[in-house]
């Protein structure tokens, strides 16, 4: 058993056991949501002692170098003394607007004092402590609310009491913003390529509208796929920017049925990515969904001659069970 030092407190981790079931079973509020190290969320420092290297499995380099772990994945061996991400923070967040979108895609603005870059995600967590991560759709410089679009599940627990139960005026936890998937402006001629399914599409719309707003002059490319054409449920949106900006091109990929109006292709989304790009060498890529999908984007697009520095990727990995907060 190793004593893991956290704030003024000691924790026993048990063998078999993590530090972030320590942690909450000691009734301590840790940011989590996965608990399978893909969303990050429960990403905290060390301060002293040694981490198994599993605990640091899928982290880039440079939060490797600052001492950056995931609680989920620590099975610490011997003591350490810890803190919480530094860049963590929770806040209350005020529901201001709620609209239901094409493909069962509630999207939802809320007012909270919160530092974020279009595309990372936050925890929403309820008063009982059930917390589910949502990506951040809204650019802080273009609109003051937050916005998380959130796909509506028959079984989903918290998108049902979202969609049926949340009001205007609610309140909510609001935890991060975490995450490494948005947009820098470094190099503003390089080309970008974003794509994703679903709700993956909501950090990319982030993305795509911060790079325009800040002038990225390389040109700009998003896929959006989706079974059927009447779950693009950002289709006029993101034809209304193709429009005005020429640098930027839209293109929804529908796998089954005809595609929407004003265009589009038919197909599966890794195959056209794979036909419209046999070289990606030089550019900066975008994937968000699920987990297999983004996994297979990032592998052919690094075979195709991307550098894996310069592939951001944002797994979306579904919540089995609540989470006590």
């Amino acid at each position: 058993m190793a004593t893991v030092h956290f704030e003024d407190t000691e924790v026993n981790v048990a063998p078999g056991s993590n530090l972030l079931e320590a942690l909450l079973t000691a009734g301590h509020d840790i940011p989590n949501s996965c608990r399978a190290g893909a969303c990050q969320s429960c990403m905290m420092q060390l301060i002293e002692g040694e981490l198994p290297a599993a605990a640091q499995q899928g982290l880039k380099a440079t939060h490797k170098a600052q001492g950056y772990f995931l609680a989920c994945c620590c099975e610490p061996e011997a003591g350490l003394r810890v803190q919480r991400n530094p860049a963590s923070q929770t806040v209350s967040a005020v529901v201001v607007d709620k609209e239901l979108l094409p493909g069962r895609v509630l999207r939802l603005r809320m007012s909270a004092d919160i530092h974020y870059r279009p595309g990372q995600f936050v925890n929403l967590v309820r008063d009982d402590g059930l917390s589910r991560a949502y990506s951040l759709a809204s650019v802080p410089e273009l609109e003051r609310e937050l916005e998380v679009q959130i796909r509506v599940h028959e079984d989903g627990q918290f998108s049902q009491w979202a969609q049926q139960k949340l009001a205007i005026g609610d309140t909510l936890k609001v935890q991060g913003a975490f995450g490494d998937c948005f947009y820098l402006a470094e190099q503003k001629q390089q080309p970008l390529l974003l794509a994703g399914t679903g709700t993956g599409l909501s950090p990319l719309y982030g993305i795509v509208r911060d790079a325009l707003r800040v002038g990225h002059d390389g040109p700009i490319h998003l896929f959006a796929g989706s079974r059927v054409a009447d779950d693009l449920y950002l289709d006029k949106e993101l034809r209304a920017l193709d429009a005005v900006y020429q640098n930027f091109s839209y293109t929804p990929v529908v796998l089954e049925g005809a595609v929407p109006e004003g265009g589009g292709e038919n197909g599966d989304l890794n195959q056209v990515l794979k036909s419209r790009f046999p070289d990606t060498k030089g550019y900066r890529a975008y994937f968000c969904g699920s987990p297999q999908r983004v996994q297979a984007l990032r592998k052919q697009t690094f075979l195709a001659g991307a550098s894996m520095q310069d592939i951001h990727c944002d797994l979306f990995t579904p919540s089995s069970q609540a989470v006590v907060a």
